[in-house]
C-alpha cells in the first residue's frame, strides 16, 4: 500500500516505519502524502490505541530529500511542500491517541520535526535531534522554530536554530526533549513496551489528556482550568470512568473500552 513506509498493527498498537533506508528514510514529497494517509487510517480505526513512529536501517530520518525538494523549481511548489508537511504534523499533534517517536538514529530536519510532534520520544544513546537548514541557507518549515521553542528552553532551541548543530541524545533528556535514553539496541523494544502500557489505558481519558495538556500550552490558565473541569466530569460519566471507579473499588484491573 506504501512505498516509502510501513504500516504495522501489532496488539492495539500501530507501528509507523520510515522505509527508504537507501537514503536515510529521508523525507520526500510522496511520504508526507503517505503519512497523510497514515494518519487518517489510524484515525479511523478505534482498535488502534498508540501510534509509534521508527527508522528502517540505521537512522530515523535524515530530513527533507534535498534533491526532490531542488526539483520542485518553483517557491509556489516549494511552499505547497510546506504546507503539506506542517499540515501532517500537525495531524499527528492532534492525533486523539497518544504518539511516541522511537529515535533510533539521527533525527535531523523534517526528522527532528517528525519526532517532536509525537507526544513522547524514546532516544537511542547514539542519536541525536537536529535542524540543520541553516547551514544550507534555509530555516526548519515542518513546524521545527515554533515547537522546538515550546519544547526547549530558549536559548538552547535558538542556539538548535542559529547554529544547526544537533543534541546528542544525553541533552536531549537534560532539557527534557527525550523522555528517555535507552542502549541503541533496546529503542524498539522500549517503544513497545510504553506503547502496550499506553494502550491498556482508558483511550477517553489519554485523549483528553491530550487536548488539555495542549490548552495548557496555549492558553490562559483560566481557560485551561474551565478546559479540565468540563473533561473530567464528561469522563466521570463514560463507561470506562464508571469501570475504572468499580475497579478500584473491587481491587481489580480495570478493562477499558473506550466508550
Amino acid at each position: 500500500m506504501y512505498e516509502t513506509l510501513k504500516l504495522g498493527i501489532e496488539e492495539s498498537i500501530g507501528w509507523v516505519r520510515l522505509a527508504r533506508p537507501q537514503k536515510l528514510n529521508a523525507i520526500s514529497p510522496q511520504m508526507v502524502r503517505e503519512l497523510r494517509s497514515v494518519v487518517a487510517t489510524v484515525r479511523a480505526d478505534a482498535t488502534i490505541r498508540a501510534l509509534v513512529f521508527i527508522g528502517t536501517g540505521r537512522a530515523f530520518s535524515a530530513g527533507a530529500d534535498i534533491s526532490e525538494l531542488v526539483g520542485l523549481g518553483s517557491s509556489t511548489r516549494f511552499l505547497r511542500f510546506l504546507e503539506d508537511i506542517q499540515t501532517v504534523y500537525d495531524e499527528i499533534e492532534a492525533l486523539d491517541r497518544p504518539t511516541l517517536a522511537a529515535v533510533n538514529g539521527l533525527a535531523y530536519g523534517g526528522g527532528c520535526e517528525l519526532a517532536i510532534a509525537c507526544d513522547l520520544r524514546i532516544m537511542a544513546e547514539s542519536a541525536k535531534l537536529g535542524v540543520p537548514e541553516i547551514l544550507i541557507g534555509m530555516l526548519p518549515g515542518g513546524g521545527g522554530t515554533q515547537r522546538l521553542s515550546r519544547l526547549l528552553p530558549p536559548a538552547i532551541a535558538k542556539q538548535m536554530i542559529f547554529f544547526g548543530e544537533p543534541l546528542d541524545a544525553a541533552a536531549a533528556a537534560r532539557h527534557g526533549i527525550a523522555n528517555l535514553v535507552v542502549p541503541d539496541a533496546a529503542v524498539e523494544e522500549t517503544a513497545r513496551e510504553w506503547a502496550q502500557k499506553m494502550a491498556r489505558l482508558p483511550p477517553l481519558a489519554l485523549g483528553a489528556a491530550k487536548m488539555l495538556v495542549r490548552a495548557a500550552c496555549n492558553a490562559d490558565l483560566r481557560s485551561g482550568l474551565d478546559a479540565e473541569r468540563q473533561a473530567v466530569g464528561f469522563l466521570y460519566g463514560t463507561e470506562d470512568g464508571r469501570e475504572g471507579l468499580q475497579a478500584f473499588l473491587e481491587k481489580r484491573p480495570a478493562k477499558f473500552q473506550g466508550r
